[in-house]
């Protein structure tokens, strides 16, 4: 039972009440960072000497004596999570000492803070592991710059490719996540230090100090705003949902792609399963869960956005909102690692990838760009030709290694009129699904040198994102640092 319900009510939380208000909100990182502010609190106090000597000495040692049993462990016994600091010191010492731990502090602040610093260690958690998937990605996209397959839509070919550039397409996107990552970062590491109950405080703490002591990059000129909007939240969200939007289409290319029909690529064992009647079957189950994940974060943002629709006073986000994304968190490092994995394991049939470029048609509209250059028809004209081609041999199933020249005679002449003569070497050329992927030579093209340009840029943006990374990390230690050192010295001083 909470200190604060024996003052105010007379009856006992319901269970609804002490799940939403408590259980949910037992969460590490949010109990490390409801500390943290606990620890930077004490040393304002004492630093302007706010608080008596002695109050600031039975903090001190109150504090002490939470981390030599266990922050997470102490908080975690105490039944209010949001003033559990308080409510552990008052096992210490009287309240003339502990209640001098909530000067300009409310419930919507610590809740805040205490979210705003937990999310921001999520969020350099979430660029790393991202950083990792891209990197492998990178790499082994630079394997494959020359290994030929068939590009899709709707599951049919449409113009031949590689696999590194396939890989590729999929980089940018993750560039653009990472950014919105950074964005979120920047939005999230706002301090909401002295809102009070979202008014601000009557006390001339040094709120600049708590910053610096937290490792808070801006101040709000609202403090309203700054514990009653949770669009910083949503924003993590948003970034997240997106990015698993993308790692599900990849997981889902590779589910069909892992299938005796297409037979492109081997999963390892280890993300691999067999059936319980069938066990010729090799099921890549890891990229099932993969997919699924980008569903689950996915309706976790619809509920997110769903949670925010109340009068723009009203808390319960400040709550729900933390309590999923720790699922969403843990469940994203999962998938991402799992992917990495899977591509750092994954076998690829070269040769299988090839055959079908080549024998189902995929190279056939290298025809319009001959006819284009060589012979200087319209590209509809061309287009024309070919569909009648086409028409004689795709629909047919003939494979383009069957087919004559005369057959591009006879629908060029059925459209035009005219003989060209094309000769059956350069029929032979055209029909070569990796010359057609050559001639796509320029900006954003398949050709393998456009390939290997897209990996030299995507390094030099990884190692640029990675530095971006460390530095917010590196910042958000000396943070750590100053709170650490300045406590240590407090307590040296108050003979702690």
């Amino acid at each position: 039972m909470s200190f604060f319900w024996k003052g105010r009510l007379g009856e006992a939380p319901s269970d609804l009440l002490k799940h939403y208000y408590a259980e949910t909100m037992r969460e590490p990182a949010f109990l490390q960072a409801l500390h943290q502010w606990d620890k930077a609190q004490v040393v304002v106090l004492a630093e302007q000497k706010f608080a008596p000597p002695q109050a600031i000495a039975s903090l001190l040692k109150a504090i002490a004596a939470m981390e030599a049993e266990g922050v997470v462990e102490a908080r975690t016994r105490l039944w209010n999570v949001i003033h559990g600091g308080e409510e552990f010191v008052r096992e210490h010492c009287e309240e003339e000492q502990s209640g001098w731990l909530h000067l300009g502090r409310s419930s919507p602040s610590l809740r805040v803070v205490a979210s705003r610093i937990a999310f921001r260690g999520l969020l350099l958690q979430i660029m790393a592991s991202q950083l990792q998937l891209r990197e492998q990605i990178i790499d082994i996209a630079a394997q494959h710059t020359e290994t030929l397959m068939p590009g899709y839509s709707y599951v049919q070919h449409i113009e031949p490719g590689t696999f590194g550039f396939y890989l590729m397409s999929f980089v940018e996107p993750l560039e653009r996540d990472f950014q919105r990552f950074l964005s979120a970062w920047r939005n999230t590491n706002i301090s909401a230090v002295g809102t009070g109950a979202a008014y601000g405080v009557e006390f001339p703490l040094d709120l600049a100090r708590f910053d610096e002591l937290m490792g808070f990059d801006a101040a709000p000129w609202n403090a309203r705003d700054s514990i009653r909007n949770y669009d910083y939240m949503l924003e993590t969200y948003m970034a997240l949902a997106l990015m698993h939007n993308t790692l599900g289409r990849v997981a889902m290319d590779f589910l069909i792609w892992h299938s005796a029909e297409f037979g492109f690529i081997t999963l390892p064992d280890r993300l691999s399963i067999t059936s319980s009647i069938s066990p010729q079957m090799r099921i890549p189950y890891v990229l099932e869960f993969i997919n699924g994940t980008s569903g689950l974060i996915t309706g976790r943002l619809m509920g997110a956005l769903a949670i925010t629709k109340t009068a723009s006073d009203q808390l319960e986000m400040a709550t729900m909102l933390p309590a999923e994304f720790w699922k969403c968190a843990d469940e994203s490092r999962r998938a991402m690692a799992a992917l990495t994995d899977a591509l750092g394991g994954m076998r690829v049939d070269r040769e299988r990838m090839a055959r079908c470029a080549n024998e189902h048609w995929s190279q056939a509209s290298t025809i319009v760009g001959f006819l284009v250059k060589e012979h200087g028809m319209s590209y509809r004209t061309g287009h024309q030709i070919l569909a009648l081609m086409m028409q004689t041999v795709a629909d047919r199933r003939i494979p383009p290694s069957e087919v004559k020249a005369e057959v591009l005679e006879t629908a060029i002449r059925q459209y035009t009129g005219r003989t060209i003569e094309v000769p059956q070497a350069t029929l032979d050329r055209l029909f070569d699904a990796m010359q057609c992927v050559r001639e796509r030579k320029y900006r954003g093209g398949a050709a393998p040198e456009r390939v290997s340009e897209h990996i030299e840029a995507a390094r030099a943006n990884a190692a640029r994102d990675r530095q971006a990374t460390m530095t917010l990390a590196d910042r958000l230690t000396a943070a750590e640092h100053r709170l650490d050192h300045a406590f240590t010295a407090l307590c040296r001083e108050h003979g702690v």
